[in-house]
């Protein structure tokens, strides 16, 4: 009877052939479209979090091979070990490209592309490149993340950030279905469609850019431990403004640059010894001007001269906050005349536009429209019997993006805002949701959010969307994040807003959010 049933042709083995053909049919099934399409959206997410901490890194570096041209005796060390921190995390990260590619390939085939995956639900290609006896990349790709982790760790020596990025680049056989995955490929890469894989693989490059960036920022930062912190002294003078109205004095301050805070330098202004490093002088005519003197410390001498323009009453017509004026918004400028009161400067708008004195020399301009490209200010004053008039062009532009943000309160219970990066678990439980704004130090414009989405995945990798239909957390959220080990990685996204003109809309950026102790 034995003999009948494992027969390969008996109705017993082809009904069980049967039930797993339909089995592995309603497993590709239960991968929704709109799962997949998540994943999609999730991996811009991580591309543009990735080219920004690309980004970054690359300024560190070009900030290491400034100060190495500058010293090399000094900042040799720390620029060597910031040529191999960048040589590793790029290895890594192409051959992680390659891995991309091949998966694609599987399920696509040779002109497969990463961007466009067609195949997006292919239960076989990953596990086919990543776990195939013998030639399968997975364990590869484990000990070759094992050993950047511990090179990095290695190279700061700060037993803080190498818990950090034990926590971020974790190599460890997670649960999967309710239990311990043999070994950490397995649990990553077994039966996972191919636009899952490819996001995880995604979050493991945008992982090492940030391990990177954590890098190079110690090394750069060890550049100024120790002595090398003054290597020229001078005497400098900064000037209120180096073109003053005739008939308005001068001002400015006399520094000199790392000079001793214990000991009290003497001033001269010419040849005349000041009794602080502040100065004044009168000005008649108009002209450029040289001013010098020098200052004495520790028995040295340093010697100082800079040059400076007296002119002709001239207008002023400045944004107080920005470049250019937007519509949507009552953008305020700073009007005036040197020597005319501002109740004697009038003020008014060529183009379309509204404008009308605020407080004092202070104006608002509201009711532009992008459309109309420019507007004119027109300014009209008497001085001294003759009128003097003054206009300067404006550019009409729209407002820029809102970004979502968290505020919370630190141990000193002042308020913090976070965009995105490493959190704690208490600041955000204790938040009380979402906001939306324009910070980006020119304007400071608030969003009200009228709902968001906070987006994790589990061990398979599948997308896991929370909503709140307001700013706030729900109940469910809250219990979520409560939950959440240390080192989750979720995503806030979908964020709805209300612009100052009343417009619903949504932001397309999605903050990930890293959860610690």
């Amino acid at each position: 009877m034995a003999g009948i049933a494992n027969n390969p042709n008996s109705p017993r083995q082809k009904m069980i052939n049967l039930m797993y053909l339909v089995f592995i049919a309603m497993l590709a099934l239960n991968v929704s479209s709109e799962v997949l399409d998540g994943f999609e959206l999730v991996e811009n997410s991580l591309r543009t979090s990735t080219r920004n901490a690309t980004r970054r890194n690359e300024e560190i570096n070009a900030n290491l091979n400034r100060a190495y041209q500058e010293n090399e005796a000094k900042v040799g060390e720390w620029y060597e070990k910031g040529l191999m921190v960048k040589g590793q995390s790029d290895e890594l990260y192409n051959y992680i490209d390659e891995l991309k590619l091949r998966i694609v390939q599987e399920a696509d085939g040779k002109k497969a592309d990463v961007a466009n995956i067609i195949q997006k639900d292919n239960l076989e290609a990953a596990s086919r490149v990543m776990l195939a006896p013998v030639v399968g990349e997975g364990k590869k790709l484990r000990d070759h993340i094992d050993t950047y982790r511990t090179g990095m760790s290695d190279i700061i020596g700060d037993t803080g950030k190498k818990a950090m990025f034990d926590i971020v680049l974790s190599t460890e056989a997670p649960q999967k279905g309710g239990m311990i995955a043999n070994n950490w490929e397995t649990a990553l890469f077994e039966n996972m469609p191919v636009a899952a894989a490819i996001t995880l693989l995604s979050k493991i490059q945008s992982d090492i850019r940030f391990v990177e960036g954590e890098t190079l920022t110690t090394l750069l930062t060890n550049v100024d431990v120790g002595d090398y912190r003054v290597n020229l002294i001078q005497a400098f003078v900064i000037p209120k403004s180096q073109i003053v109205t005739s008939g308005m004095p001068f001002e400015g301050q006399i520094v000199l640059a790392a000079v001793d805070s214990t000991k009290q330098p003497e001033y001269y202004l010419g040849e005349t010894l000041l009794s602080s490093n502040m100065f004044s002088v009168g000005t008649s005519g108009v002209g450029d001007r040289t001013l010098s003197g020098k200052v004495v410390a520790d028995g040295e001498t340093y010697f100082y001269n800079t040059q400076y323009s007296v002119s002709e009453t001239s207008a002023t017509i400045a944004p107080v906050l920005m470049k250019f004026l937007y519509e949507s918004i009552e953008n305020d400028i700073e009007i005036g005349m040197a020597g005319v009161p501002s109740g004697a400067v009038t003020a008014s708008l060529k183009g379309t536009g509204n404008i009308r004195q605020k407080e004092g020399n202070i104006w608002t301009v509201s009711n532009l429209n992008v459309s109309s490209g420019t507007v004119d200010v027109m300014l009209s004053a008497n001085v001294n019997g003759r009128t003097v008039t003054e206009s300067k062009p404006f550019t009409v532009r729209s407002l820029p993006d809102p970004l979502p943000f968290i505020a919370y309160r630190d141990a000193d219970g002042r308020t913090r805002i976070f965009k995105g990066g490493t959190i704690s678990k208490r600041s955000l439980i204790e938040s009380s949701g979402v906001g939306a704004a324009i910070d980006d130090g020119l304007l400071n414009i608030n969003y009200p959010v009228s709902g968001f989405t906070i987006r994790r995945f589990d061990n398979r990798g599948i997308s896991i969307p929370e909503i709140s239909n307001s700013g706030e957390y729900t109940a469910t959220q809250k219990d979520l994040i409560r939950n959440m080990p240390t080192g989750t990685r979720f995503y806030i996204s979908d964020v709805k807003v209300v612009d100052p003109a009343g417009n619903p809309g949504s932001i397309r950026y999605s903050m990930e959010v890293v959860v610690t102790n």
